[in-house]
């Protein structure tokens, strides 16, 4: 297993290198804070499908990250569904901040151009996907992955599929259909690209900063109240 990289700072200088080395293909403008104004630059790939998460509305219940376990049989030291949570501001003017850290299915995912083993591969719904019995547990995706996102186990990597199983007949991943508070949903990229867009116009009443982080391709949208650099995504 290779080592961790606790430098955060550093981590952060990855992201961005990633994000600028994207650039050519428009993704590096997008996931600096464009909302409404990226429907102009996203090009969703042929049965392209995303999952979009409104943070405004979730109350970090883990009842999708439960789901998730329970459908994946996943091990019960991982998790595909974790979830960042602080305080901004001070009393009596304090704000909770939640947000989802899962895998973004990045339209030009580095994991699978790294895997020496070609585990990794586009799936159902251009979701990046894990072929567990081909993995060998190298770690040299868990290295080039931006949002430090897989995780390593003795005999296999873990991240999210979207449900792979569920999405091949036509439904939902378990997270969405769990999702108590309505924060989830699922759907072709397009679609949830323009419900995206609306909500962040919505929100900006009550959170001027708000914005629609990951708009171009990516599997994975996530709708902020606070601007992605706040967040600790770019």
């Amino acid at each position: 297993m290779p080592e961790e990289n606790d430098d955060n700072s550093a981590k952060k200088l990855d992201r961005r290198s990633f994000l600028s080395g994207s650039a050519g293909l428009g993704i590096s403008a997008a996931l600096m804070g464009l909302s409404s104004a990226s429907s102009n630059t996203a090009r969703a790939a042929e049965g392209q499908k995303s999952i979009l998460m409104d943070n405004s509305l979730c109350i970090e219940c883990q009842a999708c990250r439960v789901a998730c376990q329970n459908e994946n049989e996943i091990d019960e030291e991982y998790s595909f569904i974790k979830f960042l949570s602080w305080e901004e501001g001070q009393y009596p003017d304090v704000e909770y901040r939640v947000r989802r850290d899962s895998c973004f299915h990045c339209p030009d995912s580095p994991c699978i151009n790294q895997c020496p083993v070609d585990a990794l591969y586009k799936g159902e719904g251009q979701f990046t996907t894990l072929e567990v019995e081909e993995c060998i547990a190298c770690g040299q995706c868990e290295q080039v992955c931006p949002f430090d996102i897989p995780e390593i186990g003795e005999e296999r990597m873990y991240k999210c599929d979207a449900c792979q199983h569920l999405v091949a007949q036509g439904e939902e991943p378990a997270c969405v259909s769990t999702c108590i508070s309505y924060a989830l949903d699922y759907g072709d990229f397009d679609e949830m690209l323009e419900k995206g867009q609306q909500r962040v116009e919505e929100l900006k009443e009550d959170y001027p900063g708000a914005e629609l982080y990951s708009s171009y391709d990516f599997g994975l949208l996530l709708i902020l109240t606070s601007p992605a650099d706040e967040m600790e995504l770019i």
